[in-house]
């Protein structure tokens, strides 16, 4: 593969493991929600929208810790509407979702986690924020940030699918813990994300 696909993990994930997070604060009547900044914020585009119900777009900013919101999205909430206000209809597109906090953002040591990874998935409906309907390789699993591990980063990436070509898994990334996401990219010639986005959740109960 060519230098672009091999410096993918330093330009899209290899963040500094210590960090001074910086945030922008809106207060509402219940909540405080936060937006990430610095270097969290590069991975963010405002063309990619992560969408769940109640809290809305959840694309840049921390999971509010309100309204029962960080319960939801471990226990409740099924997978986001995903938007790209720029997909193009007669294309397909791959979503790869990952936690590479695993165990913590101080000891990756099991990055990535698999949480989502869909592919022919029809611009049409990305661009209409639409229930998709492309080949799913790995089912959504919901963010459960184990206690006492701080912020985790849920990574949404979103390829150009390869014309003739339909990525797969092997046998043996069943298991969505310690996923070689840059393998994954290498071997099906995906080059970079067209866009990214992401967002923060913890355990609240720690």
């Amino acid at each position: 593969m060519g230098l672009g696909v091999k410096m993918l993990p330093l330009l899209f994930f290899h963040l500094p493991v210590l960090q001074l997070l910086s945030v922008s604060i809106v207060e509402s009547k219940d909540c405080v929600y936060q937006t990430l900044i610095g270097d969290d914020a590069n991975l963010c585009s405002k063309d990619l929208q992560i969408i769940y119900p109640d809290v809305g777009d959840v694309s840049c900013m921390y999971i509010p810790d309100c309204s029962e919101y960080p319960e939801r999205l471990s226990k409740v909430w099924g997978p986001p509407v995903i938007r790209y206000s720029n997909a193009y209809v007669e294309l397909e597109y791959i979503l790869l979702m990952v936690d590479p906090d695993v165990p913590s953002r101080s000891d990756p040591k099991n990055k990535y986690w698999r949480h989502w990874a869909v592919t022919h998935i029809p611009g049409r409906e990305l661009l209409n924020g639409l229930p998709m309907t492309g080949n799913i390789l790995s089912a959504y699993r919901r963010p459960t940030p184990p206690p006492f591990t701080e912020y985790h980063r849920y990574q949404f990436l979103l390829y150009l699918q390869p014309i003739g070509l339909s990525p797969s898994l092997y046998s043996a990334e069943e298991s969505p813990g310690s996923w070689n996401i840059d393998d994954f990219v290498s071997r099906f010639h995906l080059g970079f994300p067209v866009v990214t986005t992401q967002y923060m959740a913890k355990n609240i109960k720690q």
